[in-house]
């Protein structure tokens, strides 16, 4: 069913109005709502320049561009990694005129896929998101193929499927979850003094995001012989599943120096069970970097996180379904990406919030578009190129095999590229402490 402002902004594109000042006024409206429609999506101009959609467009050559409407496609927006991911999309798209609307898929492969279709019977043309499991990711993969409408996605792809595998599959952006929570572990597990048990929240099965993040805390543990890992039941991606998977355990586990969450919104019901139980100086780790968790490293109830930035990751994936639509065609490294992180501590908590964590996120959208900036565009962040020989190494290929294209790839080419653009935004004073 269409949200309420995606029905709004349908009237806006489309309604019939007796006159231009009504059409002035119900804009109005809609600005007063926080609901932005892009002057160059809605057939219109503004006389004095301003507004992002209308300069936006103009940096790109103005009407020529097609600004067709696009969605969003998250898990949930009871968790807060996704309702910053939608967050973050809604703002790049208004930045760049492209109306935008949202689906919530429960993580069922079927919506997903319903939604999908929804798309096309909207003559729709791009799809954007973060998929829950690998298999959602590949049916969705699959249906946009075979709808002929781009799609763009992070964090969850089977093992050895790339983007080679499927035209309209624009790009997948992840972060290097092993080499990250490898990072975390290490930072936490030196926290407490490298001996101690340590409780392990999962995310969700099936998701790559939970196998390699698991992956990167059990390399870690080899060089630790005195920690010790307690594995609680999975936490799901939610806030009140991992704080009844942590309740749950608790009975168990006599003593414990610190939790190792899957990710933020699973911290962050750690934290509500410990505070619960009364339980006091316990080292909490998450990843992924919700707003609320880095407040938590500034007042000390979490020690450490990964900010990635659920918001800009989601404006990148937008921004790369309206350059395909206005064809940007990608070098096939280009489609294959990692995101760098930046481990959040509390020596840092307090500036990562006052100079990237602001309601309106502090990107220049429309200079991370190809087709409105071709000489000067900027990812703002760190993306490197993802060898799958080497993210892949070990995992046996099955279900899929990696395709051939990949054998005359130039993937050191693209890196520098890419390593060369980014240049400016709030995360630049970090490139050089950014995973990726």
């Amino acid at each position: 069913m269409a949200s309420t402002e995606s029905k709004i902004v349908d009237v806006a594109l489309h309604g019939q109005f007796a006159h231009p000042m009504s059409r002035r006024a119900f804009f109005s409206a809609m600005g007063a709502a926080g609901i932005v429609v892009g002057a160059a999506a809605c057939g219109g101009s503004s006389s004095d320049g301003s507004g992002a959609g209308t300069g936006a467009a103009s940096a790109g050559g103005g009407g020529k561009l097609k600004h067709d409407k696009t969605w969003c496609q998250v898990t949930t927006l009871s968790n807060d990694f996704f309702v910053a991911f939608n967050d973050g999309a809604k703002q790049a798209m208004a930045a760049i005129g492209v109306p935008m609307a949202s689906f919530e898929d429960q993580g069922n492969v079927n919506t997903a896929i319903g939604q999908v279709g929804n798309v096309r019977t909207s003559s729709g043309k791009s799809i954007f998101g973060t998929p829950a499991t690998e298999a959602q990711a590949a049916a969705v993969t699959k249906a946009c193929q075979a709808a002929g409408i781009f799609y763009a996605s992070s964090y969850t792809a089977p093992a050895w499927y790339t983007p080679a595998d499927a035209d309209k599959w624009a790009r997948f952006i992840t972060p290097p979850s092993v080499k990250i929570a490898a990072a975390t572990a290490k930072a936490l597990f030196d926290k407490v003094g490298g001996s101690g048990t340590i409780i392990h929240v999962p995310g969700q099965k099936g998701s790559s995001a939970d196998d390699q993040r698991t992956a990167g805390l059990k390399m870690t543990l080899k060089d630790y012989p005195n920690i010790k890992i307690v594995t609680a039941a999975p936490g799901n991606w939610t806030s009140e599943d991992a704080r009844k998977s942590l309740t749950n355990i608790l009975p168990s586990v006599k003593d414990f120096v610190g939790v190792f969450a899957q990710n933020d919104s699973e911290a962050a019901g750690v934290i509500a069970a410990l505070d619960a139980q009364g339980i006091k100086g316990k080292i909490v780790v998450g990843f992924d970097g919700n707003k609320q968790n880095i407040q938590y490293i500034a007042s000390g109830k979490q020690y450490l996180t990964s900010a990635t930035i659920g918001g800009l990751t989601a404006g990148l994936l937008g921004v790369t379904v309206f350059d395909a639509l206005n064809g940007v065609k990608f070098e096939l490294p280009e489609t294959f990406l990692s995101q760098g992180a930046l481990l959040v501590t509390p020596d840092s908590a307090d500036k990562v919030l006052s100079t990237i964590y602001a309601d309106k996120l502090p990107f220049d959208w429309a200079k991370m578009s190809k087709a409105l900036h071709p000489s000067d565009w900027d990812p703002q962040t760190l993306l490197n190129p993802i060898d799958p020989k080497e993210f892949y190494a070990g995992v046996p290929q099955d279900q899929y095999k990696l395709n051939s294209a990949w054998d005359t790839a130039d993937i050191a080419k693209v890196r520098t590229e890419y390593a060369a653009a980014f240049k400016s935004g709030p995360l630049a004073e970090y490139k050089s402490a950014l995973v990726a």
